[in-house]
């Protein structure tokens, strides 16, 4: 079981937020290692091993786990929050703002309406 990262209580709720620059220097290292281990284990084997680009900026997160007392609401929880956000104490909202999700719709479009085949 994790442990909430503010006081070491049983964690409730995990949510996720962007990385600090000590976040970002410790992916990078950890990234640095795991390609050597990986490159090192294909060597032994005679493979190549096809080059991945690493994961830096905002596509790495950082999770978060809270207990009771400093857990987000679910729909908080539901966000990647700013690299400062600690939330809150006695649950409910952040004071970050997280952006709005980038889905390619309008809230005006509406799904077809289809029909299922009988027996369905």
């Amino acid at each position: 079981m994790s442990a909430c990262t503010a006081c070491g209580a049983d964690a409730v709720v995990q949510w996720r937020r962007l990385p600090t620059k000590d976040d970002l220097e410790q992916a990078a290292a950890f990234e640095a290692i795991r390609r050597a281990v990986r490159m090192a284990a294909a060597a032994t084997l005679d493979e190549t091993v096809a080059e991945e680009p690493p994961q830096m900026g905002g596509e790495v997160t950082v999770p978060v786990y809270a207990c009771v007392e400093h857990a987000l609401s679910p729909e908080a929880a539901a966000f990647v929050h700013e690299a400062a956000c600690t939330g809150p104490g006695k649950g409910g909202t952040c004071g970050c703002t997280p952006p709005l999700p980038a889905f390619p719709f309008s809230e005006a479009e509406e799904a077809p309406q289809r029909r299922l085949p009988p027996g369905w």
